[in-house]
């Protein structure tokens, strides 16, 4: 049954790598099983209708503030490196800007989503990049990662599919925690944060931290400062209002990309880079009556940066000349949407959004020693989008929903895009199946559009096409669980620099067709287990050029292990496959398939009291993610994290 599906569903997908995954999930999903931790299951970010995780078609994978605290990562990007469809690729350590794919879109292919605050920056060279080592980790509560279009639901850059991450709410009595953390290299991360309730039924929360990554490879540094705040206040059932506000500085370095790294670079000066980012965003809903609830968003982000680069000597693929430059991007958003319920078994919402962004750029380049062109521009872009959803549970059946927008950036165009979705759970809850077709779609970036030196004014949208189809299995129990899901990304138009006509262009589409396992085991009350592999084949219409840093194979194996009462050990293996590159000194090369373990054991001396040590890279591998750029190499690093 597998086969055929796997069949009709992939012409280019490697049949005996399906039957592979099909056989391992078969075996495992039906293995016995003895406990399994406690599942929440709230997710907020797959549909408007609904936020049972149960209910949303999409593949979803959260990732919670036990197992944040458990796995205790420096950033956002490496907790994200160990799930399922998500590959990170973060050349030698935070000073290089991380980029995420999610099933083999691009970062700027992905809506990032902080509070519900849009952070996509449109002013940035590859799209709409965004910068996670900024955020701290203290602040998050948990993290949804939706696979799959969702620009239905959100508009534009959602085209792989969304990337939220929400703080955590206020405390329900007055309390707060410190967090300190030294390591080799001259690594250093601190936190504070004070939370308690506010009149009745509303709390406030302010989190502050500081980190310096120190040099864990020579040449990439990065420091960062931030403060965050969160007021929640309500009328009992009746209304809920969130106020939430940020605010970060950071300054890094890092050898140019594309330069061949600290291994290969001619010129031996960094790039360096500085941003403030501050996120502002008001959150309410009103009950209006038994069927009808209001919702409404506010929201505003800032972004200030600059960045000098000495350019890249003469190699294989030509050279870049120093460049540098200073940009600001502001933009404000406001979406309004009323949910109502039709009948128990059909609920629906209709909305509309508005954002307006402004992005200036004060840039050069330096053609020749003491000659130097202006790169610098401005731009402004407002978009109104209109929304509706709905949201159909059949009685002892499925679960329906479909979704269609339409957004309009100007007055002579517009997008639609549309998703479609179902979910079933069957025999007695053990099984669940789910399929999903959805479009994307994602505005030209401002760089790529307005650039005076590359830029292209008729470049047209990013869009793709989805599909995807996966079960679920639990066992009797429901302590033990294993997932398979097919898929296909058909991306369209995608923006690529043209180095003959030297400007942005649409290029031709890519597919990404794949397979996600996962599995999640407990083998006792006190030792969990989870294990994860994705398989993904490209293909570029017109080219034989495989795409840049994206491996066909990756996955890993999680353990969580409490030997006694007092101990907590969490440690994860990672396994990326070959994956393609180029670079100037270089031109294009295979790097080889890499794995390396991160351990973190942590002593709760007490209720309030934990101490934690945490080893990356245990192993030392000397792997590169990046021609030239080795990975940062074993590091010790020794915290404490004290709630009072």
């Amino acid at each position: 049954m597998i086969s055929a599906i796997a069949s009709a569903f992939f012409s280019s997908l490697r049949l005996q790598t399906v039957l592979l995954f099909a056989a391992g999930f078969v075996v495992m999903a039906t293995a016995p099983v003895v406990a399994e931790e406690a599942v929440d299951n709230i997710v907020v970010t797959g549909a408007r209708t609904t936020d049972e995780l149960s209910e949303i078609s999409n593949t979803t994978s959260v990732v919670r503030r036990a197992e944040i605290e458990a796995r205790n990562k420096t950033s956002v990007a490496d907790l994200l490196r160990n799930l399922p469809g998500v590959h990170v690729v973060q050349p030698s350590g935070q000073g290089g800007v991380a980029r995420i794919f999610l099933r083999g879109g691009d970062q700027n292919l992905t809506m990032i989503l902080l509070d519900g605050i849009r952070v996509n920056n449109p002013m940035d060279t590859r799209g709409s990049a965004f910068d996670f080592s900024v955020i701290n980790m203290n602040d998050i509560e948990r993290i949804e990662i939706v696979r799959g279009p969702q620009s239905a639901v959100y508009g534009s850059d959602a085209l792989a599919g969304v990337i939220n991450i929400i703080t955590r709410e206020p405390a329900d009595k007055l309390g707060g925690s410190v967090f300190a953390e030294i390591g080799a290299d001259d690594y250093f991360r601190a936190a504070l944060d004070l939370s308690g309730p506010v009149g009745d039924g509303g709390g406030f929360s302010l989190r502050v931290a500081s980190k310096d990554d120190g040099e864990p490879v020579t040449g990439t540094t990065f420091e960062s400062d931030s403060v965050t705040g969160r007021l929640t206040f309500g009328g009992g059932e009746s209304w809920q209002m969130r106020l939430v506000g940020s605010y970060s500085e950071s300054n890094g370095s890092a050898f140019p990309e594309d330069s061949g790294g600290a291994a290969l670079a001619v010129l031996r000066t960094v790039d360096t880079r500085s941003a403030e980012d501050f996120r502002l965003g008001l959150n309410g809903s009103v009950v209006l009556s038994d069927r009808w609830t209001l919702n409404v968003l506010a929201t505003w982000y800032e972004n200030e940066s600059g960045y000098f680069s000495p350019g890249i000597a003469p190699g294989i693929r030509g050279s870049v000349p120093p460049n540098g430059g200073d940009a600001t991007l502001q933009r404000a958003d406001l979406a309004v949407n009323a949910v109502v319920s039709i009948s128990e078994a059909l609920k629906g919402t209709f909305g509309v959004d508005y954002y307006d962004e402004d992005g200036v750029s004060d840039g050069f380049v330096e053609f020749f020693p003491g000659f130097s062109i202006p790169a610098g521009y401005d731009f402004n872009r407002s978009v109104v989008g209109a929304f509706g959803e709905l949201h159909y549970k059949i009685a002892s059946g499925p679960t329906l929903l479909a979704s269609v927008r339409r957004d309009n950036p100007d007055e002579e165009s517009g997008e639609t895009t549309s998703k479609l979705g179902i979910v079933h759970e069957f025999n007695d809850g053990q099984t669940s199946m789910r399929a999903n077709w959805g479009q994307g779609f994602s505005l030209p970036g401002f760089f790529a559009l307005a650039s005076p030196l590359v830029g292209n004014p008729d470049l047209l949208p990013e869009t793709s096409t989805s599909f995807d189809i996966g079960v679920t299995r639990w066992s009797a129990d429901k302590r033990t669980s294993g997932s398979l899901t097919l898929f296909r990304n058909q991306f369209k138009d995608l923006i690529d620099f043209d180095s003959t006509l030297f400007m942005m262009v649409n290029r031709e589409g890519v597919d990404a067709d794949g397979v996600e396992m996962q599995l999640d085991y407990s083998a006792s009350e006190n030792l969990y287990f989870r294990m994860q592999a994705t398989y993904t084949d490209y293909s570029v219409e017109n080219s034989e050029t495989p795409l840049r840093q994206r491996p066909e194979w990756a996955g890993s194996v999680a353990m969580r292990w409490t030997p006694a009462e007092q101990w907590l050990i969490d440690a994860s293996w990672l396994f990326v496959g070959e994956t393609f590159d180029s670079s100037i000194p270089t031109d294009d090369l295979f790097l080889d398939s890499y794995s390396r373990l991160d351990v973190t054991a942590t002593l709760k001396y007490s209720e309030k009291l934990h101490l934690l040590l945490s080893i990356d890279n245990l192993l030392d591998e000397n792997y590169q993610e990046a021609i030239g750029f080795p990975p940062p190499g074993f590091r010790a690093r020794l915290g404490l994290r004290y709630r009072f």
